[in-house]
């Protein structure tokens, strides 16, 4: 099926008009690459691509920036259409501030940002040669993900979840979901700083900070990525988490590798479930084989969601500073997938 055909079947059974715009491209420089990719994207294993901003600055084409709400349809090799993609996050950060969440997205390799940062080196010094301008650790790099909204003969999967690093493009969202938490006195589980940040620049910034991998640590030694959970039909902001893949000596010995939680109006629908299934597939990236997650004797709903996630229960602990016990689980993770090279 070309192009053309797939999309007319996409529009007809999403109810999209035919004339919406979209772009037909494939993955990578070479045969293999572009169906490695391609195959990957379906399995829902890439999320996110790349490209050098110098490209569009040498070809004077930054109208043609990629945009949230873009559409695509991914070919193979042989040009045949496998797939449509919609663009659902975008951001600019140079090469050296690329976070490694942004790496997972890939799918590529092990997924780890050391092997991203291997491959796309070499991606970006070729852009270079033929673009003219020299890359560095401050080239500006595009960092896109997408949700695959349409496979030719394949059932819909269950409602789609979508994974994203704060920024500002979803500032009404997360201020609308910590209105949410005041108004219900909810805990601020899994949101950083949320609660005492009303300033969502400050707020979003600060995220983007904490997950900057050419950053020194900051005193408390600690590294992590706030993921925020997005219900695709509506754009809703569902969840919110912390993974961290640097622990201090709190996170060691009470709190654990990820925090979470759940918007109040939309609680006991299987979120939090799948949100911590994200974190220990991000997490397998980092090479970890076991991480720790905690939660208050109390909170029955946490505990199913952590044995859901094939969690056993170590000990209570005894946090001083908060005065609570906290229950600890170890969950076993699986090595992440190999995948190919490319962009």
């Amino acid at each position: 099926m070309n192009a053309e055909a797939l999309w007319a079947e996409f529009c007809q059974k999403k109810q999209i008009a035919i004339d919406t715009p979209y772009e037909a491209w494939a993955f990578g420089s070479d045969a293999e690459t572009a169906d490695e990719l391609a195959e990957l994207v379906v399995r829902g294993v890439k999320f996110g691509t790349a490209s050098a901003y110098d490209d569009y600055v040498a070809e004077d084409a930054l109208d043609e920036l990629p945009r949230p709400g873009d559409y695509s349809v991914i070919l193979n090799s042989a040009e045949e259409a496998v797939c449509v993609i919609r663009t659902y996050d975008v951001y600019i950060r140079p090469f050296r501030e690329v976070p490694p969440f942004h790496a997972y997205a890939e799918g590529e390799g092990d997924r780890s940002l050391a092997y991203w940062r291997r491959v796309h080196k070499a991606f970006f010094e070729e852009c270079a040669a033929e673009s003219g301008i020299p890359f560095t650790e401050e080239s500006l790099v595009v960092c896109e993900k997408f949700s695959v909204e349409y496979v030719p003969g394949r059932e819909e999967p269950e409602e789609k979840l979508l994974f994203a690093e704060p920024s500002m493009a979803f500032a009404e969202e997360i201020a609308a979901y910590r209105q949410e938490l005041l108004e219900a006195g909810s805990g601020f589980d899994g949101c950083f700083s949320l609660k005492r940040m009303p300033d969502m620049r400050e707020y979003t910034d600060y995220c983007i900070g904490w997950s900057n991998p050419s950053r020194e640590a900051d005193e408390h030694g600690v590294w992590g990525t706030v993921l925020l959970c997005i219900r695709a039909a509506d754009g809703k902001m569902v969840g919110c988490m912390q993974v961290h893949n640097v622990l201090n000596e709190r996170m060691r010995r009470y709190t654990g590798h990820v925090g979470y939680s759940v918007r109040p109006s939309e609680r006991r629908k299987g979120y939090a479930k799948r949100m911590l299934a994200r974190a220990k597939d991000f997490l397998s990236a980092f090479g970890f084989r076991e991480i720790f997650v905690s939660c208050l004797p109390s909170n029955e709903a946490s505990r199913r969601t952590i044995l859901a996630n094939g969690g056993e229960y170590v000990e209570t602990v005894f946090l001083e500073s908060d005065g609570v016990d906290l229950e600890r689980y170890r969950i076993g993770l699986q090595a992440s997938p190999a995948g190919a090279a490319g962009n």
